[in-house]
């Protein structure tokens, strides 16, 4: 009996002390290195991207954690979460005896492990570093870890680090992120009532939410509220009055929110184009860890009040031709169902070859008759039929987008390249993200001819007098196969290179291109504007911008114009500050160190051909009369084949910009007449005239002491005579005429 008693005792021993000591130790060991390099908690935060002002524009993030002092909350805010999470607290040393045991308990005689006994410090132990593995070994692990954070931090330390750690749902970390979201306030301004909401919402946040659930939330928020009554943080009298009152009114804005909205919803993007410029800078620079998680602030060069006027004016504009457009294109729409029915035929040789059949059929389907269709076909196991349709429906719908009215702005500071407003479609959606003002290669049209006279001024073929014949080549050399044609198909006879651009004259252009040859003219732009010659078809359709340029180009080229001369780099970062203010990316630079791509002579007196333009050429009535903009200005229309692309480019003394409307497929048009005078000059004007109040001015470069100024004849660009209807011109020292006219002006 003696002997039995002595082995039944050895073998509990060993299974009770021996086993859990010696596996205790075992677990010890293997977490010795984590326990010894136990890392300092840094919360993943969002990245904030400012304005140039300091406004917040948007936030790039995984999880969306906004952090904050415990010593800046209310206290029954922290005591919420105490007496809900972890009454004992303030009295462990990291884990609780009884609470384990209770759990332990529980546990044995499920057979599960249901009970989790974890105090606020295992819990955040195991959201750094153990996860939600539900094991003896992950709970050893944890007790060890949750007591060497009650040796490294104080209370109010592991209760900070807790309540910006923990999830509260819809994609809010974090209780000051909570906060805003829920309440639309900051954590150190939550109401006691407000504070047993979040307190309720820790253990089960998605099931838990007031969105998705507010009758478990509010039975569960009532349970915080009575114990913080039981532990005196709170009056009794008042308590029950307050929760009542914050309900029936809180209940009422939980209707206005729908289930599925989380915080991405919630924040408003001001710049959605230009975050996602950004956010691909900034992964470029720094990797999308630091970019999503590392509580990053960007300061960028965008102005929040230039971009709410670029979004006002170009939404409204594109609105506007978008009735204009769609009315036009009904008949291109209309070929489509004719085309998809021979495309079907083409590829089912054994049905019958009835165009106007299948033509009727595709013309009558809609969206939902596709789907009950579809359903049918579904039914009776017709695949082929069901896919047919079904790729007629989205190849239709692909369709009919693409030929939408878009448009994109792109404001640059000239002096420096800073990006001041970016508009990249009528709306940034999950299916319209597509930046056209950076990224959409079109035709410029006669926008182009600003490189066609820059370079003839640079290469001193051409001057602003020199006279050109207006007159189509059709008469002329009957052999050539191409004859450029004006916009309007008059000719004008002789004109001034002046007026020949002010008018946009096709004529003249190619004229000048051939004096000037397509390589000179090329190596212009692609100076002036920093892209590759390759981009350009050396032939004479360059001279009315056959070769396709993006927006952002397009103003890259017109502010080296603006500044005097000197090439730009567009930029939108100029500083980046890690989450413990120390700088990681500073834009030193900010224009200064750029190359001339011309003289301030050639600069000048492009700024003042561009003038002309909006003073009496095809911009006039635009940007003076229907825009209202009285400040100087200078710019070009564009207008390409068929009025796909309607352009303006241009600057103030204040602001470089080009305004770019169209349909994303080149196959559709705006319409007749919808000219770049028409359609992209007011809407440049109107922006122009909002931002006015936002810039400061500086003036147009002044002329140099190597531009003289002469009295031209108006018809020969001779020296005038006088009886010469005469004006002064600008000349590059040195290009001026030296003959004067003879006043003979019916035989020149």
């Amino acid at each position: 009996m003696k002997i039995s008693s002595r082995i039944f005792f050895a073998v509990g021993f060993v299974t009770i002390v021996l086993i859990p000591f010696f596996y205790f130790s075992f677990v010890y060991h293997e977490v010795y290195e984590m326990l010894k390099n136990l890392p300092l908690y840094e919360p993943n935060l969002p990245t904030r991207i400012l304005d140039v002002n300091g406004e917040l524009i948007s936030e790039l993030f995984d999880e969306h954690r906004i952090t904050i002092s415990v010593d800046e909350l209310p206290s029954y805010v922290c005591e919420a979460f105490v007496v809900m999470e972890d009454r004992n607290f303030y009295r462990h040393i990291g884990f609780d005896i009884f609470s384990i045991a209770r759990a332990l308990i529980v546990d044995l005689f499920t057979g599960e492990l249901r009970q989790g006994g974890s105090t606020i410090t295992q819990q955040l132990v195991k959201r750094l570093f153990t996860g939600g593995e539900r094991t003896f070994r992950r709970k050893i692990v944890e007790l060890l870890l949750a007591r060497e954070f009650e040796r490294r931090y104080s209370k109010r330390q592991i209760l900070e680090m807790y309540l910006n750690l923990i999830y509260f749902g819809h994609g809010a970390y974090g209780i000051n992120s909570a906060a805003r979201f829920y309440f639309g306030t900051d954590a150190k301004n939550l109401t006691p009532i407000q504070a047993c909401v979040l307190a309720s919402l820790t253990t089960a946040p998605n099931r838990l939410s007031p969105i998705r659930n507010p009758e478990a939330t509010y039975e569960r928020s009532k349970e915080v509220l009575a114990r913080l009554v039981i532990a005196g943080v709170i009056e009794n009298k008042r308590a029950a009055q307050q929760f009542v009152s914050f309900w029936s009114e809180y209940l009422d804005t939980l209707r206005e929110r729908y289930p599925t909205i989380t915080i991405r919803h919630a924040i408003n993007d001001r710049a959605p184009y230009f975050t996602e410029y950004v956010r691909q800078e900034l992964v470029k620079k720094f990797g999308a860890e630091k970019v999503y998680r590392g509580g990053l602030t960007v300061f960028t060069t965008l102005d929040l009040r230039c971009q709410k006027a670029a979004d006002e004016v170009m939404i409204n504009g594109i609105l506007h031709q978008e009735k204009i457009t769609s009315a036009y294109n009904q008949k291109v729409f209309k070929n489509f169902e004719k085309n998809y029915a021979k495309k079907y035929i083409a590829q089912n040789r054994n049905v019958r070859n009835n165009l106007h059949f299948y033509t009727s059929l595709y013309r009558l389907l809609t969206e939902e008759i596709v789907d009950e269709l579809v359903m049918i076909t579904d039914l009776f196991e017709l695949n082929g039929i069901s896919n047919s349709l079904r790729s007629y429906i989205e190849d239709y719908e692909w369709f009919r987008s693409s030929g939408r009215t878009e448009g994109a702005l792109i404001a640059l500071d000239q002096y420096t390249g800073a990006i001041v407003a970016m508009v990249g479609g009528k709306s940034f959606t999950q299916t319209n993200q597509f930046n056209r003002a950076v990224s959409a290669r079109r035709q410029p049209g006669s926008a182009f001819k600003i490189f066609v006279w820059g370079a003839g001024i640079v290469n001193r073929i051409i001057t602003a007098a020199t006279p050109f014949f207006d007159i189509s080549t059709e008469d002329m050399e009957p052999y050539i196969k191409w004859h450029p044609k004006n916009y309007d198909e008059k000719t004008r006879g002789m004109v001034l290179a002046r007026e020949a651009f002010a008018r946009s004259l096709n004529i003249v252009a190619v004229q000048i291109y051939d004096r000037i040859g397509g390589d000179k003219i090329c190596r212009f732009a692609s100076d002036v504007m920093n892209v590759s010659k390759k981009r350009f078809q050396i032939d004479p359709t360059l001279a009315l911008g056959t070769s396709e340029l993006t927006p952002l180009e397009l103003t890259v080229g017109i502010s080296a114009i603006a500044n005097g001369g000197f090439g730009i780099k567009p930029f939108a970062i100029y500083k980046v500050i890690d989450k413990s203010g120390k700088i990681i990316y500073e834009n030193t630079k900010k224009g200064s160190g750029m190359s001339r791509v011309m003289s301030a002579e050639v600069a000048f007196i492009m700024t003042e051909l561009l003038k002309e333009v909006v003073a009496t050429g095809t911009a006039a009535f635009a940007v003076r009369s229907l825009a209202g903009l009285r400040v100087p200005a200078a710019g070009k229309t564009g207008t390409n084949t068929s009025f796909r692309d309607a352009w303006f480019t241009g600057f103030t003394p204040y602001l470089a910009a080009t305004v770019w409307v169209g349909c994303d497929i080149p196959r559709f048009s705006l319409g007749p007449h919808q000219t770049g005078a028409a359609v992209a000059a007011p809407l440049w004007g109107q922006f122009m005239r909002k931002v006015e109040s936002f810039r400061k001015w500086k003036n147009f470069p002044r002329r140099t002491e190597r531009i003289i100024v002469k009295r031209v004849c108006t018809m020969t660009g001779q020296l005038a005579s006088p009886s010469c209807l005469s004006r002064e011109e600008y000349f590059i020292m040195g290009t001026e005429p030296k003959e004067q006219c003879s006043s003979r002006h019916d035989t020149a």
